[in-house]
């Protein structure tokens, strides 16, 4: 699926790294962390593959792509600094329980979010870095950065770190495979629909076990 939606969006990027240049991979790498779902940064390797065409320098790829990664990063910080602690707190107890049937379930609690406020406090650049390298989550992982207002500095050299990595390891494998570089989106497929099963897997415990212990506090009412 990854791969048959990559090659129908190959063309397009090839015509904007052509006529764009890193500003244009710059734009895709922006738009990708804005929205996570787009699946632009399975097209590293075909940009890998445009630097061993000669069309640009793998270099320029990496050095582009983390540029719009950064940005986009910092706007999803901006958002979360701006919500602040309480703000988060108020959508939390607002938003954070659903009504189903004669249940009310807790999706994410003032605890859950105490405890994530917490880690991150305690873990935050490790989170940041770990997370530039997950499908979904690396976009949005910058807002409870904001939200616990960490240092912007290390927040920054995270997030660059993070996103070059990814970035250089794809490219790079593109560059050297050169026509051979869709092989890159076989094993890119693999790893990130491991990822999506382990965090599907996580939520249907966390919701299994949210939805036990709303029935449980119904069972014990007078």
């Amino acid at each position: 699926m990854l791969s048959d939606l990559v090659q129908g969006l190959a063309a397009l990027v090839e015509q904007i790294v052509t006529t764009f240049g890193a500003p244009g991979i710059a734009l895709i790498a922006l738009f990708e962390n804005l929205f996570p779902p787009t699946p632009s940064e399975a097209l590293y390797p075909l940009a890998g593959k445009l630097a061993y065409d000669g069309l640009i320098t793998p270099l320029v790829v990496v050095a582009a792509g983390t540029f719009g990664s950064l940005v986009g990063a910092l706007a999803y910080y901006t958002l979360g600094y701006r919500l602040g602690e309480q703000r988060s707190r108020e959508i939390i107890t607002r938003y954070g329980r659903i009504r189903l049937l004669r249940l009310t379930i807790t999706i994410v609690s003032i605890e859950d979010y105490e405890r994530g406020l917490g880690l991150f406090q305690r873990y935050g650049g490790r989170i940041v870095f770990l997370a530039r390298l997950l499908p979904l989550v690396h976009g949005v992982v910058s807002i409870p950065a904001g939200v616990i207002r960490m240092n912007l500095l290390a927040f920054i050299f995270c997030t660059v770190l993070g996103s070059g990595v990814w970035i250089t390891v794809f490219t790079l494998f593109g560059y050297w495979l050169g026509a051979n570089w869709r092989q890159v989106l076989a094993w890119l497929e693999v790893y990130q629909n491991g990822v999506y099963v382990l965090l599907g897997l996580l939520l249907v415990y966390y919701v299994i076990r949210r939805f036990r212990r709303a029935k449980e506090s119904v069972g014990v009412e007078p």
